[in-house]
């Protein structure tokens, strides 16, 4: 017989690209993100060193993909890539091309990455993502498809060990203003939009742009066993649109009980 409500354990969950090419404030990131008291935090547009620098500061677990490098491979501290960064330990599963064939400096190169969290009260997967930009709907479309293949496959693991079926989360800067079908391609029988599902939600969802957000850009999806109890999207302020052209996405969700 599962427990009640109020013994699942909840998911603080942050999705945000931070822009990271800006060199952005991570003391005041870090404290952002500290006053959210997030346990699992999707980051796009940012770089390595930025990625670990966060984690530290946070005290939590990280991983970090790459994605392009528009600059030279001789710089490599310029990467532009995605981040996982985790209050739990995790297991850096894989990751996935999603564009047709870019090269690795084309900043339209686009990537997936997840990884296995080893949540007390059960593992789950997280994932991450950036999909093409506004003007190329077709090739977004393509690649949520591509994302879909992979939620359906249960995110196979480097090694091609299977884990059995887990939760899965997505977060993402989807690129999909006035498209669900993105959405809607991704999620398939397994997930939902923690936005559009939320029990109490502030303002639009909008995220971008960070100084007069109209563009609901920036997601989380969770599994369709799990409640999205509340979303929120910051006010925007001037001190926001200094942190970055995007505002966050903050979840609280319950996890399936046992």
């Amino acid at each position: 017989m599962p427990e009640s409500d109020e013994i699942a354990p909840r998911v603080r969950i942050v999705s945000w690209n931070i822009h990271g090419a800006a060199r952005p404030d991570l003391h005041d990131l870090a404290r952002v993100l500290s006053d959210f008291d997030a346990d699992i935090i999707g980051l796009q547009e940012v770089r390595r060193h930025q990625a670990k620098r966060l984690s530290r500061l946070l005290g939590m677990h990280c991983i970090w993909t790459f994605k392009h490098n528009g600059y030279s491979r001789l710089l490599p501290r310029f990467a532009e890539g995605l981040a996982i960064i985790s209050r739990w330990s995790l297991d850096h599963d894989g990751d996935a091309e999603l564009s047709d064939g870019r090269p690795r400096n084309d900043f339209r190169r686009r990537v997936a990455t997840w990884a296995t969290v080893d949540h007390p009260d059960g593992r789950f997967v997280v994932a991450n993502t950036h999909l093409a930009s506004h003007d190329l709907a077709d090739e977004r479309q393509r690649q949520s498809t591509k994302l879909a293949t992979l939620v359906n496959d249960g995110f196979p693991c480097h090694h091609h060990v299977s884990h059995g079926p887990l939760a899965t989360v997505i977060t993402g800067d989807l690129n999909d203003h006035d498209e669900p079908d993105v959405v809607a391609t991704i999620a398939g029988s397994h997930l939902k939009d923690a936005w559009v599902a939320a029990i109490a939600r502030s303002r639009n969802g909008s995220t971008n742009p960070s100084a007069v957000p109209h563009q609901r850009l920036d997601h989380v999806l969770i599994p369709h066993g799990w409640t999205s109890h509340e979303v929120r999207v910051p006010d925007p302020t001037p001190e926001w649109e200094a942190r970055s052209d995007h505002l966050p996405v903050f979840v609280i969700a319950q996890m399936r009980s046992k």
